[in-house]
C-alpha cells in the first residue's frame, strides 16, 4: 500500500507523487543557495552536449563531445536504474568482469554524452566494498581549435558554491548495488563531467547531479513489445490527467493492437512507444499491473485505486490493482470499468518506489470510417473580464458522432459563432494570428487566445456566443447543431444545416431582441465608449438583463 497526497481544488482531484522531497532539508542555507545558483547557470548552457562552462560560469563555444576510445565491457549487461536526489531516473546498463575486478557502466551521463553505448570502467577494491572510476578521460571536446579532455569526477564544492577541486569518483559496492556514500555532515557533493588540464587543473564542468545511486531494477525483466509484424490501428484516447491545478480532459491520437484475446495499448503509460498488454475475456479487457515499460527510464505500469481514506497528514491511501476496460463491440470502444465505485487510476512506479498518477476515466475508441455527424458541443460558459476587455467562452467538444462513435481528430474542426453568426478570427483581434481564420482545426492553438475548449474574444460588445463541430470525411462535410449561450447564461440551439434548416430547434431558446447602451451617468449612447458602459438587453419574452462592461 502506498500513500498519495490528496489535494482538492475547484472540486477536482489532484494527486502528487509518493516519493519524498529532495534530501536537501538538512543542508545549510548557503549550500541550498549554491545548488540553485549552479542549476540556474546550467540552465543557460543551451545544448549541454556542445557547451562547456568554466568555474566562473563562462561558456566556451565547442563542438559535440566525441568518444576518445571505446571501452569494451566484459560480462553480460543487465538493466539498472540511475537516480539522483531529485528522483529523476534514466535507463543504464551495468556489467561485471568474470573475475569480479571490474564494473562497467553505460550511459552514465545521459544529459551530456548522448552515446548510450559509451561505457565507463570502474575498478573494484580488493575487499570488494567499493568501485573507483579512475581519473582517465572518456571523451575529447573540440573548442576554439583546442582539445579538452573530459573526465567523470566528483566535484568538491565550497559552502559559497565554488568548485574548489575534483576527486576520483568512488561508489560504495553493496552486493549488486552501487551508490555514492552520503552523510549529512557533507551534503554538498556533486558528480559529473568536467574538463581538466594535463596537470589536473580544473577548467570547467559540463553537467552534474547532486549525488547518484545505481540500483538493479527488481521488477519484470522484459519490456512489453508488440508481436513481430504487428500493425497497430489508430485509436482515440480520451481521459482526465491529474495535474497541479486539477484534472483536465485530454484527447489525443494513439494506437491499439488486437491479436485474438491479446490487446495492446500505448497511451496507458508515458508515450507512443511504451506498450502494455491486456487480455480479453468476453467484453472485459484486463491489463495486469506490474508490467515493465521503458519511458526513457525503467518504470513499472501499476494501476491503483483509492477508497477515500487518508492519514493524519492528508495522504490518500492507494492500493495496487489491475486496469479493467469494458468493451463495446458495436462502437469499438473501451471504457474504463469502475471498482465498486472506487476511483481507478493508471500509474507508473519509479525505481525508488515513487508512484506517479498518470490518468483516469479512460475511453479508448476506434475512429468511425467514412462520413459521420459530430455530436453537439456542451457545458457552455461565458464571462466578460473587465481587466482584459475580453469575453472568455468555454465549451466541451467531444470527438464522437451522434451515435457515440469516435471521430478521427484530423478530420474534426469547429466554428465559433457570435450573435448567431459564424465568427471570423482576425489578426487585429487575435494578435498571434498571421491571417484570418474561420474554420478552426481541432487541437489548434495560437498560444494566446485560442485553445481546445476555450477562446478569448476581444470584441467591444456581443450578446451571445456559440460553437459548432464540423466533420469532413468520405467526401462529405457534416455539422453538429450550434450550441449557444447568451450573457445571462441561457443556452439555446441553432440547427445543423443537414438536420433542420428552417429554424431553432430547442424550446429553451431565450433570444435577445434589443440592446441599449448607457454611460455611467445613465445617458444613452449610440455605441460603447471607452471606460464604463451599462448594457441593457431585452429578450423576446420581455425580460431585461443589465450588465456593466468596461471598454479599453
Amino acid at each position: 500500500m502506498k500513500k498519495l497526497l490528496l489535494l482538492v481544488a475547484a472540486a477536482t482531484l489532484t494527486l502528487s507523487a509518493t516519493a519524498a522531497g529532495p534530501k536537501t532539508s538538512m543542508q545549510p542555507k548557503t549550500i541550498q543557495e549554491s545548488v540553485q545558483q549552479l542549476k540556474a547557470e546550467k540552465a543557460l548552457d543551451g545544448k549541454l552536449t556542445t557547451t562547456l562552462k568554466t568555474a566562473k560560469g563562462e561558456a566556451i563555444a565547442s563542438g559535440a563531445l566525441r568518444a576518445k576510445a571505446a571501452v569494451t565491457p566484459e560480462g553480460t549487461p543487465a538493466p539498472y536504474v540511475f537516480s539522483d536526489y531529485y528522483y529523476s531516473s534514466v535507463s543504464v546498463k551495468v556489467s561485471k568482469s568474470e573475475d569480479g575486478s571490474k564494473v562497467f557502466f553505460s550511459n552514465m551521463f545521459p544529459y551530456v554524452f548522448a552515446d548510450e553505448e559509451a561505457w565507463v570502467q570502474g575498478n573494484v577494491s580488493t575487499d570488494g566494498t567499493s568501485v573507483t572510476i579512475p581519473l582517465e578521460p572518456i571523451a575529447e571536446l573540440e573548442a576554439a581549435d583546442a582539445f579538452y579532455k573530459v573526465y567523470p569526477v566528483e566535484m568538491i564544492v565550497s559552502e559559497e558554491g565554488s568548485i574548489t577541486g575534483v576527486e576520483p569518483l568512488v561508489f560504495v559496492k553493496d552486493e549488486d548495488k552501487y551508490y555514492i556514500d552520503d552523510d549529512a555532515t557533507n551534503p554538498a557533493r556533486f558528480i559529473g563531467l568536467c574538463a581538466l588540464e594535463d596537470d589536473g587543473t580544473f577548467i570547467g564542468y559540463f553537467d552534474y547531479t547532486y549525488l547518484i545511486a545505481y540500483e538493479p531494477y527488481t521488477g519484470p525483466t522484459e519490456v512489453v513489445e508488440l508481436p513481430e509484424g504487428a500493425v497497430p490501428e489508430d485509436y482515440t484516447y480520451m481521459f482526465y490527467a491529474a495535474g497541479l491545478f486539477g484534472a483536465t480532459q485530454t484527447i489525443v491520437n494513439g494506437q491499439v493492437y488486437i491479436d485474438g484475446n491479446d490487446v495492446y495499448m500505448n497511451l496507458l503509460t508515458c508515450g507512443y512507444e511504451a506498450w502494455v498488454k491486456g487480455t480479453k475475456d468476453g467484453n472485459t479487457v484486463t491489463f495486469p499491473g506490474g508490467q515493465y515499460v521503458d519511458c526513457g527510464s525503467f518504470l513499472t505500469f501499476q494501476p491503483f485505486y483509492t477508497d477515500g481514506t487518508t492519514d493524519e497528514e492528508g495522504y490518500l491511501f492507494t492500493y495496487p490493482c489491475d486496469y479493467v476496460f469494458t468493451l463495446n463491440p458495436e462502437t469499438n470502444t473501451f471504457v474504463a470499468a469502475t471498482l465498486e465505485g472506487k476511483d481507478l487510476y493508471s500509474g507508473l512506479v519509479t525505481a525508488d518506489g515513487g508512484l506517479y498518477t498518470y490518468a483516469f476515466d479512460y475511453i479508448v475508441g476506434k475512429p468511425v470510417e467514412g462520413p459521420a455527424v459530430p455530436s453537439d458541443p456542451h457545458d457552455l460558459y461565458v464571462e466578460y473580464y473587465d481587466y482584459y476587455g475580453q469575453y472568455a467562452f468555454e465549451y466541451y467538444l467531444d470527438p464522437v458522432d451522434v451515435d457515440g462513435n469516435f471521430l478521427n481528430l484530423d478530420n474534426l474542426a469547429y466554428y465559433i459563432y457570435v450573435d448567431d453568426e459564424i465568427y471570423t478570427l482576425t489578426p487585429d483581434v487575435f494578435v498571434e494570428l498571421t491571417e484570418e481564420m474561420t474554420l478552426i482545426p481541432y487541437g489548434f492553438t495560437e498560444g494566446w487566445d485560442v485553445y481546445d475548449g476555450i477562446i478569448y474574444i476581444g470584441e467591444d460588445l456581443l450578446t451571445s456566443v456559440g460553437v459548432q463541430a464540423v466533420y469532413t470525411a468520405g467526401g462529405e462535410t457534416n455539422y453538429s447543431n450550434v450550441a449557444c449561450i447568451d450573457l445571462e447564461g441561457n443556452e439555446y440551439t441553432l440547427p445543423a444545416p443537414q438536420l433542420n434548416p428552417d429554424g431553432l430547434n430547442n424550446v429553451n431558446v431565450k433570444k435577445v431582441t434589443s440592446v441599449e447602451i448607457y454611460d455611467a451617468q445613465g445617458r444613452k449612447l449610440e455605441a460603447a465608449q471607452q471606460g464604463m458602459n451599462v448594457v441593457k438587453m431585452v429578450a423576446a419574452d420581455g425580460s431585461v438583463k443589465t450588465i456593466k462592461m468596461y471598454k479599453k
